[in-house]
């Protein structure tokens, strides 16, 4: 007996879907705590990033691994134009709903 498989294309979703608010501030928070040597429960959603001291070198790095984990382009200040893991969260969650709807 065979099982046929299904030859539709599933739509592409992003590896962290921006329905899943917690989940990006959460994987935001860990990505912020990582360059700055901090747990990710250190990492106040709320608080300026620049509070904590982050720098240009873990700013960049920080977009840099935005664009490859959800396939965007974003401005290298994002982390300066969205200050906080909430805003960035809040700003990508904007950008990917804008692209699934393409």
């Amino acid at each position: 007996m065979s099982i046929a498989h299904d030859t539709r294309t599933a739509p592409v979703e992003h590896p962290l879907h921006p329905d899943h608010a917690p989940g990006l501030e959460a994987w935001l928070a860990e990505r912020v705590a990582f360059h700055l040597h901090r747990s990710p429960d250190e990492i106040d959603p709320d608080t300026p990033l620049a509070d904590y001291g982050i720098d240009s070198v873990a700013a960049i790095s920080i977009c840099g691994e935005i664009e490859e984990r959800f396939r965007i382009a974003v401005s290298p200040t994002i982390a300066y134009d969205f200050p906080t893991v909430h805003a960035i969260g809040d700003h990508l969650a904007e950008r990917l709903a804008a692209e699934d709807t393409r």
